[in-house]
């Protein structure tokens, strides 16, 4: 049986506490952040699941001492309020998990089990239950990418899924598998470029798309492992700077154009625009990104703000 220390003083707690009683884990509640601290020594957790907002010391100043003192111990930080308000905090830490309140209880096990095992961690099957179609797209080149969108919208269209924008799927699938293809394999320079690449023979990147009776989802993986949790908090950082020194910019009147890119553009979009996703990174192996569309998803930042990533650093087991 697992155990789980559940920190939080409001009475979303208890919440938080039946959602992983309910699933047979053994649960243990502290309010504050100096009690937690108290009971991981006197207790052995395999999860912590800790409110952004505590008395007293924060969350991440019980996250900095979980990572100095049990860094084997997954995390992960649930808030009612927008990821972007304390990115900084997030990178600084090193925090590569964040739930928005209300959870969603399959969410929160399903996500939970994996930080745990680090067992079935790839596979739209194991993020998604029971499928009941499943295809395949392979790519080796940059020129096939459009096909393959538009090859995944049309198939999601006939399986009856309204699709509320087709523009913005289209625009974050074609960013992640852009990702895929040229950041993953060595071609930065090339997509800054824009200049068409074409994979090593023993490379590809496989597209995986699928559906059950309330979603589908799309996964798109490359075999070299190369992404990791600092590079996406930096890129989500960097985006969030980007934003805000927008905003200000726009309110002084000054032209800004000459600081603005366009890196960490298409895992902005992801996260803001996705009903629920993972980045899974197997170091040096494989990373796989897995975008789940549910019938009852909208558009709204500030309810779907999440940042899911499953990294497993053991290599070449």
């Amino acid at each position: 049986m697992y155990s789980i220390l559940v920190v939080d003083h409001s009475e979303y707690k208890k919440s938080i506490s039946q959602i992983f009683r309910d699933a047979g884990y053994q649960v243990e509640i502290s309010e504050s952040a100096f009690e937690a601290m108290s009971k991981l020594k006197a207790f052995d957790f395999h999860l912590i699941v800790s409110e952004v907002e505590l008395p007293g010391d924060n969350a991440f100043d019980l996250y900095n001492y979980i990572n100095t003192h049990y860094p084997y111990i997954p995390t992960i930080m649930i808030t009612g309020k927008v990821l972007d308000t304390f990115i900084e905090q997030i990178f600084d830490e090193g925090i590569g998990n964040v739930l928005p309140k209300p959870v969603k209880p399959d969410e929160l096990l399903n996500l939970a089990e994996k930080l745990i095992t680090k067992k079935n961690i790839f596979g739209l099957r194991n993020h998604m239950g029971m499928l009941t179609e499943m295809k395949k797209i392979q790519l080796n080149a940059s020129k096939q990418i459009q096909k393959a969108v538009e090859i995944i919208i049309q198939q999601i269209e006939q399986w009856g899924f309204p699709i509320a924008s087709k523009m913005i799927l289209s625009l974050v699938l074609h960013e992640m598998i852009i990702n895929a293809v040229y950041h993953s394999h060595g071609f930065t320079k090339e997509k800054e470029e824009r200049v068409p690449v074409t994979l090593p023979p023993d490379q590809f990147v496989d597209i995986f798309f699928g559906k059950n009776e309330q979603a589908y989802g799309i996964s798109i993986t490359d075999y070299r492992g190369k992404l990791s949790k600092i590079k996406i908090l930096d890129s989500i950082r960097r985006t969030v700077q980007q934003d805000q020194l927008i905003t200000a910019a726009a309110e002084a009147g000054e032209d800004i154009s000459n600081q603005i890119s366009e890196t960490g553009r298409g895992i902005d979009l992801l996260r803001k625009l996705c009903s629920e996703y993972y980045f899974i990174i197997k170091k040096d192996e494989r990373t796989e990104i897995i975008l789940i569309y549910d019938t009852t998803f909208s558009q709204d930042k500030e309810e779907h703000s999440s940042l899911k990533i499953i990294e497993d650093l053991n290599v070449g087991e």
